[in-house]
């Protein structure tokens, strides 16, 4: 069995630190260029995932908490009469057709479709018996208008494999995916070269880092957000392959930025003229 031996470079009392670049400051700085340019970086469809929205018709309050924990430990309350008495489920899965069977499983295991968000099922997230299958749990929400918001999506991953997923709609729960919505991202690409004794020096092949920039819809405050690559092909997928890059030099200052524009599709040509 091999052993990894570490050894450090530096002695007692020495420290060492890591650099790290602010994704806002290289964010500012796309921006101004863009700005000076009158350009806007073109959007990125990014994937949907699977989501079940589970109408409350058990004639009263369902009470749990969020089994992702995003409401910081809060009881959501999901009440039995209003325009709002539906639960938003978030299913677990690392692909589209694995998040699909899980939500399918969960709808058929309870009989979501004429039980909705039922006791047993309730009783079961809470107990735990769910964590494999559920990532969230939250609410409440009108049940029709977010049971229309799910359409046929076909999907392609960045490796040009297709999922297609068709959502099921009973009377009191339905499930499958929304439309893929358009998100502001870019591929920084660090410049770093290599020189050896003699030798020309080469540039340290990276797929850098993806920056994906999001705005408050009430403060329109921008936040960013570092993703690495391998998981942000899973997010976009075919269009992974055409984000946005800024090449940035190692000090974090922004070099240039390359966007690719769709060429116009060639006119076809006019059919010969016959000969008299």
């Amino acid at each position: 069995m091999d052993l990894t031996k570490t050894f450090s470079a530096f002695s007692a009392g020495k420290s060492w630190h890591d650099k790290v670049l602010e994704a806002d400051k290289i964010w500012a700085q796309v921006k101004e260029i863009l700005n000076r340019e009158a350009q806007t970086l073109p959007k990125t469809p990014r994937r949907p995932d699977v989501r079940m929205i589970i109408e409350n018709i058990s004639g009263h309050d369902q009470i749990f908490k969020n089994p992702g924990d995003h409401s910081g430990s809060k009881e959501e309350l999901i009440p039995a009469a209003g325009d709002k008495k539906a639960a938003m489920v978030m299913v677990k899965g690392e692909t589209l057709a694995e998040q699909y069977k899980n939500a399918q499983t969960i709808y058929e295991r309870y009989d979501m479709g004429t039980k909705g968000l039922s006791d047993t099922f309730v009783a079961d997230m809470k107990a735990g018996k769910l964590s494999d299958l559920l990532a969230e749990a939250y609410g409440p929400a009108p049940f029709a208008p977010q049971a229309e918001k799910l359409v046929d999506v076909a999907w392609k991953s960045a490796d040009g494999s297709e999922e297609n997923i068709i959502p099921v709609k009973g009377s009191a729960a339905a499930f499958g995916a929304r439309a893929a919505t358009e998100e502001t991202v870019f591929l920084a690409k660090f410049h770093i070269f290599v020189k050896g004794t003699g030798t020309t020096a080469e540039l340290v092949e990276s797929d850098g880092m993806a920056i994906a920039v999001s705005e408050d819809w009430k403060t329109k405050a921008e936040t960013t957000r570092p993703i690495v690559p391998s998981v942000a092909a899973t997010y976009y997928g075919e269009h992974f392959a055409k984000i946005p890059q800024a090449v940035i030099h190692p000090d974090g200052m922004l070099k240039e930025i390359l966007i690719q524009t769709p060429r116009p599709p060639t006119p076809p040509k006019d059919p010969a003229t016959p000969k008299p």
